[in-house]
């Protein structure tokens, strides 16, 4: 899967930032820019299993995520380098919006000349829809968990948008973008009930009626997606679309994309594996290629599930209460967690793994957000601390014997006496950094008396078996997340995101003083940054001591694209934003 500025393992519905805001008048495009659809396509590589869908309601994935940002409308514009919302920017039907005064009330002002492709226009009552289905109980989408805060949405007239919250939200604006447009008068064709929304609809996979960018062509499984030029998209920077269309095409691995970049098949890269990056840079330096980096919005880490795997329950139950979810026998033990986390070696890691790029963090926000406490400090390697942790855990090392896993005694906490300290470490192949770091922290935990047994599967198979809640551990890449935003990785770690086969939370991890600071932050009345920060330091320090995720590492974001690619300019927020004007002379 890819490892970039996107999400890799669940999205982020924001596709207006996708978009940008720049207003066109602003933008000159370089000499020998083309014509209207006269552009090579722009091929972009995934590194992924296929597209699952393109139903933006249904969309779970990275990969399907990047293809509906090109295919659907967002509801705000966002700043391509600061990415905050821009009123009346390029890529968003807000135009404007006010805000009641007790804050619960936001009411949008929408743009009138934004049509989909078979010419009715984009309304307010195609969020609306978009919205009930959503919240209809009728239909798996994991939007529902993301915009629980707010309480209704309703479209008094084709340009008015009314979205009410349950409580004040200090990021409200970005809860929203949450909520897609859709073709609401074709939908409810195709789909006659919200419960006909299935996964698997045929629809799904060949949208007839979109009004991005560009538009549906053609789906090969195990090849690509195929896109063509809209021309009649309202935010060509230029006024019209240069690329021809758009392909997002399935390679095997990040290796074999680089080459196929290197041999002109590809013409971008958003993120490039960390063992190749001193190359493409020197390649840059020599003009051979355009080489840019940037701080990344993600990370790597590792989720413990924290409950029983055997018998998985969802977080909550309808009232709201907490379901009592039973204890991993391994993980369910926060000094065993420590102990993981004082056994991996970054060091170590990072030069063997992520070619030195990689950089320790305590927090689950990142370094550049306005909320980030850096008193939070990564867990060192310790591995006399990791060892008595596990001592005083009841998992010792009954043989003296390093090649064979500690075992519990009557001490342990929910592991019955004699289990081995084994567990599964469940990822997918096709990722060298992932690939890579496995395997050395398989090494590393041995010295300790883990023994971590890889299972490498298929990356949909894998997501399947995660988000049932049935695995030890499983270490992936998530992002990106928005700085702006400190609740952006809250659904991680929230009881109302412990959803069996559908919610982010899938170690099942419950604290009630974390979800409370969080709730407060969010909400907070006046919005107050200090104050704010103050509670954001407090929920870090409870994410740092009970570790129910384990960040690997955060790092920079390395990208390349085609040489004589024109026009393209990415920006922090966005690398796409203006992709409608990108020049290549087709080859």
């Amino acid at each position: 899967m890819k490892v970039s500025l996107r999400l890799v393992f669940f999205v982020v519905l924001a596709l207006a930032a996708l978009v940008g805001s720049v207003a066109a008048q602003d933008l000159q495009p370089a000499e020998g820019t083309l014509g209207p659809g006269e552009g090579a396509p722009i091929v972009e590589p995934n590194f992924g299993g296929d597209v699952a869908t393109l139903n933006p309601i249904l969309v779970s994935d990275g990969s399907s995520s990047d293809v509906v940002a090109r295919l659907f409308p967002g509801l705000i514009a966002l700043d391509p380098d600061s990415g905050l919302p821009v009123k009346g920017g390029d890529g968003g039907m807000a135009l404007d919006w006010a805000v009641s005064e007790d804050g619960l009330v936001y009411t949008f002002t929408l743009r009138s000349d934004w049509n989909w492709t078979d010419g009715n226009p984009v309304t307010a009552t195609d969020f609306k829809y978009a919205f009930d289905a959503i919240t209809s109980g009728e239909i798996d989408s994991r939007i529902s968990a993301a915009i629980a805060n707010i309480a209704s949405v309703e479209a008094p007239d084709a340009t008015t948008l009314v979205v009410t919250f349950n409580t004040p939200e200090c990021s409200a604006l970005l809860t929203a973008q949450y909520v897609p447009f859709v073709p609401s008068v074709k939908y409810q064709e195709v789909y006659p009930t919200f419960a006909d929304m299935t996964a698997d609809h045929p629809y799904n996979m060949a949208p007839e009626v979109t009004a991005g960018d560009f538009q549906f062509a053609n789906f090969r499984p195990g090849e690509q997606v195929t896109l063509l030029a809209n021309q009649d998209y309202p935010d060509a920077q230029i006024g019209y679309v240069v690329p021809e269309g758009y392909v997002y095409k399935q390679v095997a691995d990040q290796l074999v994309g680089v080459e196929q970049f290197l041999a002109g098949d590809v013409t971008f890269i958003e993120s490039i594996p960390d063992d190749r990056v001193a190359e493409l840079k020197a390649l840059g330096d020599a003009g051979e290629l355009i080489y840019g980096e940037g701080p990344s919005a993600s990370w790597h880490y590792v989720i413990f599930n924290t409950a029983d795997p055997a018998n998985p329950q969802n977080g909550l139950d309808d009232s709201g209460n907490p379901i009592e979810q039973g204890q991993h026998p391994i993980f369910g033990d926060v000094r065993v967690r420590r102990a993981f986390a004082l056994a991996v070696d970054h060091e170590a890691l990072d030069a063997g793994a992520f070619a030195g790029l990689g950089t320790a963090i305590g927090s689950f926000l990142l370094p550049q957000s306005w909320a980030y406490n850096d008193a939070v400090a990564p867990w060192p390697y310790d591995l006399e601390q990791a060892a008595a942790l596990l001592d005083a855990a009841g998992f010792v090392d009954d043989d003296n014997d390093p090649a064979t896993p500690r075992v519990a005694t009557e001490d342990a906490l929910y592991a019955e006496p004699g289990t081995p300290l084994a567990f599964d470490m469940t990822s997918f192949s096709g990722n060298p950094t992932i690939d890579a770091t496995v395997v050395l922290m398989q090494d590393q935990l041995s010295r300790v008396g883990f023994q971590m047994n890889l299972d490498i599967i298929e990356f949909q198979t894998m997501i399947g078996k995660i988000l049932s809640q049935n695995f030890d551990t499983t270490m992936l890449f998530i992002g990106p997340f928005d700085p702006n935003d400190p609740n952006g990785a809250y659904e991680l770690l929230d009881p109302s995101g412990d959803i069996v086969d559908a919610g982010l939370n899938i170690g099942s991890y419950y604290n009630d003083e974390f979800s409370s600071l969080m709730e407060e932050a969010r909400s907070l009345p006046g919005c107050d940054p200090v104050a704010r920060k103050a509670l954001y330091d407090r929920a870090q320090e409870i994410i740092r001591e009970d570790l129910p995720i384990y960040i690997v590492t955060n790092s920079t974001v390395q990208y390349v694209a085609q040489p004589d690619l024109l026009n393209y300019d990415p920006r922090q927020s966005s690398l796409r934003w203006n992709i409608t004007m990108w020049s290549q002379v087709p080859r």
